[in-house]
């Protein structure tokens, strides 16, 4: 069965097109654009339009994707990059030697992200949602930080959406206070966050990073990724060890493994010795390293975990996009979080359309109250549900299509009985003709992804 499997996932890789799209001028008309990875269908009855969140990338939304059209031809996905990706120098993936290209990966001018914030995204995102609606009625879905950039969409433009849908995100319960919005002040592990004050003048970077990842460590996890998805089984060095590719890519961002549980998948273990990490502990987290075993390349297991590791590696990263955003604006990041004195126009309001939110066991939103519904969109029909097992990503990536059942379950109920879509399908107890919330525990939502 998995040969069939995987033919019809290549076929609709390569259904796949990448788009660009007219943005918010800026000053900067080269890099006034967001961009689309549209997965396409003729006649569309929806758009699914999906908002990545922080340091994410369109391929984020990839393996979704596939169970939503092979489950429903009839609708099309389109997968959003902010302005950004404009910046990103895709030409190390038609080399010979990505990880070579991007070792010594120089920065571009980063001026124009000061510029970048909260209303030039939605600005940005509006034009999106406006290009979608000439296809079919738009339903808009963010995951993470996308879905507080989609609920502030629905504050202003909600009547332009044919549904909601927020992936394991929301806005923030308590917005930054407006002189730390401004100022800065607040002192992390990582240092004094700066405000927009020192953004505008300078003196803070306009790019947000953490330790180990740095632009270029994103673009060199995609190279990695790249190339372990063309040659799974080469050797080559890790450390002082050998490991094959995909286990060399596979150790940066397995659950097991990685220093950053938020950018962690479920994706099976090292075949290796394993010892405890020294950062992992001093983070307060049991996190392993793999020491290699006598004798041999660490290779990959797949254990049957949520993710399937070889699918996750195939769609990535591609030559014109890829699983994360280079160069995400601090000032967006800083913008969303005191979006109330930003616009102050953005508030709470009543949908014409329910809502869905669903979270993730182990990822942001782990109980379904997190999600204060009621609060966000006062009278408006809603459901949240939170699948369990699951990490912030695994969310999207998942093996099962828990997440693409219940997605595809509210837009069938968002759409007319009497649609073409519809004629012909024997068995109308599939959520058709009924509230887009109800019938969700059919469709398989209520069984836990299971760990080995």
């Amino acid at each position: 069965m998995r040969v069939p499997a995987l033919a019809v996932s290549l076929a609709l890789a390569l259904a796949q097109e990448y788009r660009v799209l007219p943005g918010a001028p800026t000053g900067w008309p080269e890099l006034d654009h967001s961009y689309l990875l549209v997965h396409e269908t003729q006649a569309p009855r929806a758009v699914l339009l999906l908002v990545p969140g922080l340091l994410g990338g369109s391929t984020n939304f990839a393996l979704m994707a596939e169970h939503l059209r092979r489950e429903a031809p009839w609708l099309e996905v389109w997968a959003w990059e902010r302005r950004a990706n404009g910046l990103e120098d895709r030409g190390g993936f038609l080399t010979q030697d990505p990880m070579a290209y991007y070792q010594n990966l120089p920065e571009p001018d980063l001026t124009p992200l000061r510029s970048w914030g909260l209303e030039v995204h939605l600005q940005d995102l509006d034009l999106a949602v406006e290009a979608a609606r000439q296809r079919a009625p738009v339903v808009l879905a963010g995951h993470s930080l996308g879905a507080s950039l989609a609920t502030l969409y629905a504050f202003r433009h909600g009547e332009k959406l044919k549904g909601l849908i927020l992936l394991d995100g929301d806005l923030p319960p308590q917005p930054l206070p407006r002189e730390v919005l401004e100022r800065g002040g607040y002192v992390t592990p990582l240092g004094r966050l700066p405000g927009l004050e020192d953004l505008l003048r300078g003196q803070a970077d306009p790019v947000f990073r953490l330790p180990f990842l740095t632009p270029k460590d994103l673009a060199m996890a995609e190279a990695e990724a790249f190339l372990a998805a063309r040659r799974p089984l080469e050797p080559v060095p890790y450390g002082p060890y050998r490991a094959t590719r995909e286990a060399r890519a596979l150790l940066r961002v397995d659950d097991h493994y990685s220093l950053f549980p938020t950018f962690s998948v479920s994706a099976g273990r090292a075949w290796a010795r394993e010892g405890l990490s020294l950062l992992g502990l001093l983070q307060g987290r049991f996190v392993f390293t793999v020491r290699g075993p006598r004798g041999r390349a660490v290779e990959w297991r797949d254990t049957g975990e949520a993710t399937d590791p070889r699918a996750f590696l195939r769609v990535f990263a591609r030559p014109e996009t890829g699983f994360s955003e280079w160069y995400f604006p601090y000032r967006l990041l800083l913008e969303v979080a005191g979006y109330p004195h930003v616009a102050p126009d953005l508030k709470p309001r009543t949908l014409p359309y329910p809502v869905l939110a669903l979270g993730a066991g182990r990822g942001l939103v782990t109980h379904s109250e997190g999600f204060r519904l009621a609060e966000t969109f006062p009278n408006t029909p809603a459901r949240a549900q939170v699948l369990p097992g699951l990490t912030h990503l695994d969310l999207l990536t998942e093996r099962h299509g828990y997440t693409a059942k219940a997605l595809l379950g509210y837009v069938e109920g968002l759409l007319p009985l009497t649609s073409p879509t519809f004629q012909g399908r024997s068995s109308p107890a599939e959520g058709l003709g009924r509230s887009p919330l109800e019938g969700l525990e059919a469709q398989g939502l209520e069984e836990k992804p299971r760990r080995p």
